[in-house]
């Protein structure tokens, strides 16, 4: 009795455990991840597909490859198979880099494959081809961009050029939509038109900003001309001359205007190349010959004391000497502390009379900045030599003129030769 009790016991426990395997079985099996069916139509004859095709779809940020089971060869044209689709990640990525791509469309068609909405799907692929866009409209931007550092920075030529160029991008960009996602689509992402009207907005900084806001930039500018335009007008018909605080403070209302929607770093490209500060302070530096950044740091350094004191005096013949000094000695120390010690006696160079007659010598014989040294020193010494003509006791009037006009012959020669060497240089 004993040994029958011990043989069902023992009978059982194999039952239990048979069905605690099976029953492992069933859940382990109903854990597998889902299966996506999806229909494709097959190719046509003359077009066979391989047995297997894979795509690459975007999830989360991370690219998903999609294999696809295609119709077997010769089957009808008019039957759709339905095939197992299984996603497995891979480190693929695709972004505007990939946009202008065969493999970028195929990236399109696995995302349409996998049930992802036209309308995600549109946004996806319209980010990517306008961020490509930006790019090449950036490189336009900084490949004419104006070396806003020299006297003789503007190029009204290059608005032009960009002009022809921006209008070619945006065509380009709406022929790369509609073969992406089609023509109603292209028509309804139709960007807005860069305007070249008022400024050349060039550059790293400038030439990054979005359209809308380039246009509002340029439409401030418009509105600051206008506004100059019609003081201007006012005052003269008025017999009235200028009047320079009313004059910084149209200046003012320009700077406060763009503030509105530029930050601080692209406010600070844009007085740095078009404002009235930055104008006087590239001709005030004609034959320092300035590096971009010794100039932006000088700008940097001088303009919030050339913008208060505009504000507040027009500028300094209407301050009083003591005032005028005052100012004087912080603008130089600002300049000083801008550059290195070897660069401000450069500086200070060109404020001496004499060097800007040698500057305006070499501008009107085309001779190139370096050639302004070379006449400086020449006129200095020619300037020594007229002194002691003027101030020699011993020679009569006519014996000056006569000498005077030696040395003058002698130094138009001397001014030939300069030019030529340095030209050929």
């Amino acid at each position: 009795m004993r040994e029958r009790n011990l043989l069902y016991l023992f009978l059982g426990l194999n039952v239990a455990l048979a069905g605690a395997f099976m029953i492992y079985l069933f859940l382990s099996t109903n854990r597998e991840p889902g299966v996506i069916a999806t229909s494709f139509v097959p190719p046509g004859k003359t077009n066979a597909a391989p047995a297997t095709q894979a795509t690459s779809i975007v999830k989360s940020n991370t690219v998903v490859a999609v294999t696809n089971n295609a119709p077997a060869a010769g089957e009808p044209s008019n039957v759709v198979a339905t095939a197992a689709v299984k996603p497995t990640f891979t480190g693929k990525k695709f972004s505007w880099q990939d946009v202008e791509t065969d493999a970028y469309r195929s990236y399109i068609d696995s995302l349409r494959a996998i049930g992802c909405p036209d309308d995600k799907v549109r946004t996806i692929v319209v980010a990517d081809v306008n961020e490509l866009f930006d790019k090449k409209r950036l490189q336009e931007a900084v490949r004419h961009d104006m070396q806003w550092w020299r006297p003789e920075a503007q190029n009204f030529a290059v608005v032009n050029v960009l002009q022809e160029r921006g209008r070619a991008l945006e065509e380009q960009r709406a022929a790369l939509i509609a073969k992406l996602l089609g023509e109603k689509v292209a028509e309804d992402e139709k960007s807005e038109s860069l305007l070249w009207s008022s400024v050349q907005l060039t550059g790293p900084v400038l030439g990054a900003l979005a359209p809308e806001v380039h246009n509002e930039v340029q439409e401030i500018c418009a509105r600051s001309m206008e506004r100059h335009q019609n003081y201007f007008w006012t005052r003269v018909n008025e017999g009235q001359p200028m009047n320079q605080v009313e004059m910084a403070k149209l200046r003012e209302q320009t700077r406060s205007d763009l503030r509105k929607v530029l930050n601080d770093d692209q406010v600070e490209e844009f007085v740095l190349r078009y404002s009235h500060n930055a104008s006087r302070l590239r001709e005030e530096l004609r034959g320092f010959e300035p590096t971009p950044d010794e100039f932006r740091k000088i700008f940097r350094a001088i303009d919030p004391l050339e913008h208060q004191m505009q504000m507040e005096y027009g500028g300094p013949e209407a301050m009083s000497e003591k005032q005028r000094e005052r100012f004087d000695a912080q603008r130089n120390e600002a300049i000083r502390e801008a550059l290195t010690p070897e660069r401000y006696q450069a500086f200070l160079l060109t404020k001496d009379p004499l060097y800007r007659q040698a500057q305006m010598v070499a501008l009107q014989y085309g001779a190139p900045p370096k050639a302004v040294l070379p006449l400086y020193k020449m006129t200095k010494l020619n300037e020594s030599k007229r002194q002691q003509i003027m101030n020699d006791a011993n020679l009569t009037p006519q014996q000056k003129a006569e000498a005077l006009n030696a040395m003058n012959l002698e130094q138009q020669r001397h001014i030939q030769r300069i030019v030529t060497e340095n030209a050929n240089r």
